[in-house]
């Protein structure tokens, strides 16, 4: 499970991926799930994978597969970087508040 450090970690990559470096928007992450998109399309299977950071104002950030944070928070819960296609969505962290 991710921490609030690894939270405010996560923050301020992704802050500086987006050239933002003046705010803080670790305190405003509600949740950071792990989701598992399954598009069936005539008889192949398109599966997307990426993590939603959402925030409690509303906004989301996706962070896709091919992201370079991607792996880095999977490897903060261990998760294997190909999760079963049945685990479609896995909470990571959820705020307290």
């Amino acid at each position: 499970m991710i921490t609030i450090n690894d939270v405010k970690q996560i923050s301020k990559i992704i802050s500086s991926e987006n050239g933002i470096s003046e705010n803080d928007l670790s305190e405003d992450v509600s949740e950071i799930v792990y989701r598992t998109d399954v598009f069936e399309c005539d008889d192949a299977s398109i599966i997307d994978r990426h993590i939603d950071i959402e925030y409690s104002f509303g906004d989301y950030y996706e962070v896709h597969e091919d992201s370079p944070l991607f792996p880095f928070i999977c490897a903060l819960c261990n998760l294997s970087l190909e999760q079963e296609e049945e685990e479609r969505e896995k909470v990571l962290w959820k705020s307290t508040r």
